[in-house]
């Protein structure tokens, strides 16, 4: 039945859009801290992917034991860059434009470093699910798409309940906003800047550990990621977190059903070409829109 296909197409779509929007919740978290575009975000995400994949050659962990490991192994990582790379930048009072070179410099030293301990040839994940599909009447939902649609959501949710529900999230969120104001009021900022970089390597290397075994694990598979990730963080409005998962989901959905119904020799382009469309016609992201539309009422 065309639905049933439909139905399972969307599956797939949602998976990789809610990857895309864990991508984008890095840059969107950094770029409010900070306003830092940090281009070695998708590093972060290969380097996730690689975590996840030494763990299971190398432990008897199940996959979900790795996912988290993985996930705190690729924060650490966010945090000593931001410890030993970007908070010295600062404090030598290097503009931020400059400190964006750098965080391409980053990316290409880890992009080595990668290709140096895990080779230049593409890593396939060992079987992590012992069924393949789930059957629902027509529908045949690969049961990899659905943990990562389930797993990828249970983890915006669950960053959202953390920015409003704690004291960190809310230090966080006022440091962003109004970083005089907040030093004032007694928030360390560069506490709160290290547990952004932290908190956004975290969600970078969930969404490498989710991505990985729907392919493979390559030293310079956060190239073109990163970008796809920063195209979902500007189509939702750069430096808004509701806006990075939203922009996920829906580029997700419109690269996928893109290539389905033009090509999927053009699934890279869709992005790319979507990404000038959309800096030309609302740089302000879908985000910026919304307000705009409640401005006007």
């Amino acid at each position: 039945m065309e639905w049933a296909r439909f139905a399972e197409q969307l599956v797939g779509a949602l998976a990789i859009g809610c990857i895309y929007s864990l991508i984008a919740l890095g840059y969107s978290m950094i770029i409010r801290a900070t306003e830092i575009l940090h281009f070695a975000q998708g590093e972060i995400v290969m380097l996730g992917a690689m975590f996840g994949v030494t763990l299971f050659r190398f432990t008897p962990l199940p996959y979900v034991a790795v996912f988290i490991i993985a996930m705190a192994l690729a924060g650490v990582a966010g945090f000593l860059l931001e410890v030993g790379v970007y908070r010295v930048l600062r404090g030598r009072k290097v503009t931020l434009l400059n400190i964006m070179i750098a965080t391409v410099g980053v990316s290409i030293v880890l992009q080595n470093v990668a290709r140096l301990t895990w080779g230049s040839e593409p890593i396939r994940y060992p079987t992590i699910y012992a069924k393949a599909t789930y059957s629902l009447g027509p529908l045949q939902v690969p049961t990899q798409m659905l943990w990562v649609v389930l797993a990828g959501l249970a983890l915006m949710v669950a960053l959202q309940l953390f920015f409003e529900k704690t004291r960190q999230g809310l230090a966080l969120q006022a440091a962003a906003q109004d970083p005089q104001t907040a030093q004032l009021m007694g928030i360390n900022l560069d506490r709160t800047i290290s547990l952004t970089f932290a908190i956004s390597g975290a969600v970078g290397g969930a969404a490498g550990v989710l991505l990985a075994p729907m392919f493979f694990a390559t030293f310079d598979m956060g190239f073109i990621t990163g970008i796809k990730g920063f195209v979902a963080a500007t189509l939702g409005g750069l430096g808004s977190i509701p806006g990075a998962m939203l922009g996920g989901i829906l580029f997700g959905i419109l690269e996928t059903f893109g290539a389905i119904w033009i090509s999927t020799s053009y699934k890279d382009a869709i992005g790319m070409i979507l990404l000038i469309v959309i800096l030309l016609v609302f740089p302000q992201g879908l985000m910026g829109l919304i307000g705009q539309g409640e401005g006007r009422r």
